[in-house]
């Protein structure tokens, strides 16, 4: 179970998203807060503080919280190599999609039950010139596995976020090398070095639940992706 803090926080960042508390409202009081969701005031004082540095809200003295709206998009603060992960464009090509077992790797990420059958969504990376560079597959957590469209646009941690009514607050980035397999070699034409990049991406929400990881394989000849790596 979710703690209540972030039960609130996440009740008030959807009522702000649907415009229910308008920009230049005010948020209603603590007092308020803390009778409708049946908690203390330290717990809704807690989630409203979260809200703050995030950038949702702004306290004025003497009058309350004011409504900001969403924040940026966090994904545009991310690195680009993650953001070329989680907001894949036309260079992106989906290979197909299936339930697969969860690995002790990927269910770790997603804090899921090792065999827990979860969605996969592979997809093919190319260059501008239609080089195989590299290849991700998306893992969705139990929670949205009926949830998701894999073939949307845009990628599907947006769509999530607007089908679902999560937000992406977190990112946890685990990037490493390995030697490339037989069937990497193949699809990647790897030709000198044999090696790829290797990463792990998992994407939490205000809870600090996962709810969606990106395992990707990458190759070391791109120099799209060099530059990215810093391989």
């Amino acid at each position: 179970m979710s703690p209540k803090y972030a039960e609130i926080v996440v009740a008030l960042q959807s009522r702000i998203d649907r415009e229910l508390y308008a920009v230049g409202e005010l948020l209603p009081s603590e007092a308020q807060l803390t009778e409708e969701f049946r908690t203390s005031r330290s717990t809704v004082v807690r989630a409203l503080r979260y809200l703050r540095r995030q950038g949702w809200l702004r306290g004025v003295q003497g009058k309350g919280r004011i409504v900001l709206g969403r924040p940026a998009a966090s994904l545009t603060a991310l690195p680009l190599r993650a953001r070329y992960l989680l907001q894949p464009d036309q260079r992106a090509s989906l290979v197909g999609e299936r339930r697969v077992v969860a690995s002790p790797r990927i269910a770790a990420a997603l804090n899921q039950a090792t065999g827990a059958s979860l969605l996969a969504a592979r997809y093919l990376l190319t260059a501008d010139d239609s080089r195989p560079v590299g290849m991700s597959t998306v893992f969705v957590s139990t929670a949205l596995t009926d949830k998701v469209d894999v073939s949307c646009d845009g990628g599907l941690v947006p769509y999530i976020e607007r089908r679902n009514g999560i937000t992406a607050h977190r990112v946890i980035e685990r990037v490493g090398a390995r030697a490339a397999t037989e069937a990497e070699i193949v699809t990647l034409a790897l030709r000198e070095r044999r090696h790829v990049a290797v990463c792990l991406i998992t994407v939490l929400d205000a809870a600090s639940s996962p709810f969606l990881a990106v395992d990707a394989v990458l190759s070391r000849e791109s120099p799209d992706l060099l530059a990215i790596y810093d391989l």
